[in-house]
């Protein structure tokens, strides 16, 4: 029974690490000791500054908007100049809780109380290395967009450690050693509200872009079109001018030739016509389908069948005509008989 007990937290706690995220994460700091030699605050000296500066590295998770953790592993100095110095590797796991949670905080996305645990490889006495354990408490704030590629933190931790030598001396008496550090983090995210936003806002401008190529192809179909049916119409207005045209060379020509008593010629006048067939039979069905009761003219010198819209003795009244006739068949034209 107990073993299952244990099989299924396990199982529960390999679940909950499974919904949660894993990303890069990375800090510096610089460090104020509290031990048995006192610390220097001569900042002007550059090497107090770097004597007690330390960097870490390790992975952050993050649970849900409550939750998170970190583990690192760290190199860090502390010392004072003439006193002392020492270098140590720290291991930690702090966890984090938001103080902020369900809050719509501007330029905070969290700010959590921090409490962990650690343990540092130290040198205990001249020569000697030791592992130090130590407990961790502090608090942080995190700035999701001040980067485009992840989150800021920054913070403050005190290091309370169980041992008196990290200093690198024991004096009886007296409390545990403790380092108070400022911190600035960077959690690589891959990307945080604002490229996150940027993101929207390409994917809505490649959007109303696509939509306004859609248009303008659109817009061009039907310009084409408009153009296809311009052309069209010039087409019928050039072929109607053409028909004028020769109807009034027809018409010019007969009046030239002034034909005599014995001509066999008899211009009987101006013709609109909108069909011709080879036959009979298919210039009436022409005019059966019109549902008309159009006549029918043969022309014998051309052996085709014409139909015949109307009759004028003068050329305006004919062109008055066509108008009426390319309602019914746009090819319609004059002929001159």
């Amino acid at each position: 029974m107990k073993k299952t007990l244990a099989l299924v937290a396990v199982v529960a706690a390999m679940n909950s690490f499974a919904q949660g995220t894993w990303a890069p994460y990375a800090s510096v700091e610089e460090n104020i000791h509290f031990s048995d030699v006192s610390p220097s605050y001569n900042y002007l000296n550059l090497s107090v500054p770097a004597g007690n500066a330390g960097m870490r590295m390790g992975a952050f998770y993050t649970h849900n908007s409550l939750l998170s953790a970190e583990i690192t592993l760290g190199v860090v100095g502390i010392g004072t100049p003439g006193a002392f110095f020492n270098t140590i590797i720290p291991v930690e796991a702090v966890g984090h809780y938001n103080l902020f949670n369900g809050m719509d905080v501007k330029l905070l996305s969290k700010f959590n109380l921090d409490l962990g645990i650690g343990s540092g490889l130290a040198e205990s006495s001249n020569g000697n290395f030791g592992f130090s354990e130590h407990l961790v408490s502090g608090a942080s704030m995190e700035l999701p967009d001040v980067i485009p590629f992840g989150t800021l933190i920054m913070g403050i931790r005190y290091t309370s450690f169980i041992d008196d030598y990290i200093d690198g001396s024991v004096v009886s008496g007296s409390s545990n050693d403790g380092v108070l550090r400022f911190y600035t983090a960077v959690r690589l995210d891959g990307e945080n509200k604002k490229t996150r936003q940027a993101l929207e806002d390409a994917a809505a401008l490649a959007e109303k872009v696509g939509a306004s190529l859609e248009k303008s192809e659109a817009d061009k179909v039907a310009i084409q079109k408009e153009l296809n049916a311009t052309k069209k119409a010039h087409a019928l207005e050039k072929a109607a001018l053409m028909d004028e045209l020769e109807a009034l060379k027809t018409a010019l020509v007969q009046e030239e030739e002034a034909p005599s008593e014995d001509s066999t010629i008899e211009v009987k006048g101006f013709y609109v016509i909108i069909g011709s067939f080879p036959s009979q039979e298919g210039a009436e069905r022409f005019v059966s389908e019109l549902g008309s009761e159009l006549g029918v003219s043969f022309v014998k010198d051309l052996n085709t069948y014409r139909v015949v819209y109307s009759m004028h003795e003068n050329l305006a009244e004919a062109r008055a005509s066509l108008e009426a006739a390319r309602a019914i068949v746009e090819t319609a034209w004059i002929a001159v008989y």
